[in-house]
C-alpha cells in the first residue's frame, strides 16, 4: 500500500508503455517486504535534464534508463561507475545520498545470456545499431574475448564511429550499413539487435529477415 513512506523508483526513456519492468519490480517489491513503489515516465529527449533534476529533488532511490537516453544521461550524474565509464553508457542510477551514480547492468545480462551457448571467440559477431545497448554489447563481446565485431546502423558515419572506439581500445572492427550488413549477416555466428526496431507496437519488424541468418547461428535481441 502507497503511503507518505513509500519511496519512490522508476524507468525514464521514450517510449516506455511497453515496458513490464513496473510489474516485475513492483512484484519483487511485495514479496521483499519493501517499501517502494516502481514508475514508468515517458520523457522526450528535450525534458531530459529536468527530468533527472526532478527525481533527485524527489529523493527517488533509482531509476533506470532506457532508450533514448543511455548516453544523454551521463553528463548529468554526479558520478559514474567503472562499468558506466567503459561502456560509455548508463542504464541504472542510484541515489547515494543525494549523489547520483550511474552504473551499466547492461553489460553483465548480456555476458551472462551469451555465455552458456560457448561460441567460440573466432566467430565474426554483428551489432546491430549505435546506441548505449549496442556500447554495452560491444564491451560484453570483448569481456568474452570476440576477436572480430561488426558494427552494422543506418547511419554509416554512427556506425564508423563506435568501430573506431573499439579499436581505439585495441580490438579488431568494422562498420558497415545495415543494407550490407543484411549481406554480411549469413558470415556472422552471433547477431545482437540494439536497435528499436521490433519493438511495442511494431512487434513484427526485425531489422533482418529469417533468410538472411544462417542455421546455427545466435541471435539476441535487446
Amino acid at each position: 500500500m502507497i503511503d507518505s513512506a513509500t519511496r519512490l523508483c522508476c524507468l525514464i526513456g521514450h517510449p516506455v508503455e511497453h515496458s513490464v519492468s513496473p510489474q516485475m519490480h513492483n512484484s519483487a517489491f511485495r514479496s521483499l517486504g519493501l517499501n517502494y513503489a516502481y514508475l514508468a515516465f515517458d520523457v522526450p529527449e528535450d525534458a531530459l535534464e529536468i527530468a533527472v533534476k526532478g527525481l533527485k529533488a524527489l529523493r527517488a532511490v533509482g531509476f533506470n534508463v532506457t532508450i533514448p537516453h543511455k548516453i544523454r544521461v551521463m553528463r548529468l550524474l554526479d558520478e559514474l561507475d567503472e562499468s558506466a565509464e567503459r561502456a560509455g553508457a548508463v542504464n541504472t542510477v542510484a541515489n547515494d545520498r543525494g549523489a547520483l551514480k550511474g552504473y551499466n547492468t547492461d553489460v553483465y545480462g548480456i555476458e551472462r545470456a551469451l555465455r552458456k551457448f560457448r561460441l567460440p571467440s573466432s566467430e565474426q559477431a554483428m551489432i546491430i545499431g549505435a546506441g548505449g545497448a549496442a556500447r554495452a554489447s560491444i564491451i560484453a563481446l570483448l569481456n568474452l574475448g570476440f576477436e572480430k565485431i561488426l558494427i552494422a546502423n543506418r547511419t554509416l558515419e554512427r556506425a564508423r564511429s563506435l568501430a573506431s572506439w573499439i579499436r581505439s581500445m585495441g580490438f579488431f572492427a568494422e562498420a558497415c550499413s545495415l543494407e550490407e550488413g543484411r549481406r554480411r549477416a549469413e558470415t556472422c555466428g552471433l547477431i545482437v539487435n540494439a536497435t528499436p526496431i521490433g519493438m511495442h507496437p511494431d512487434v513484427d519488424e526485425a531489422p533482418l529477415s529469417r533468410d538472411e541468418i544462417s542455421r546455427g547461428s545466435i541471435v539476441l535481441d535487446l
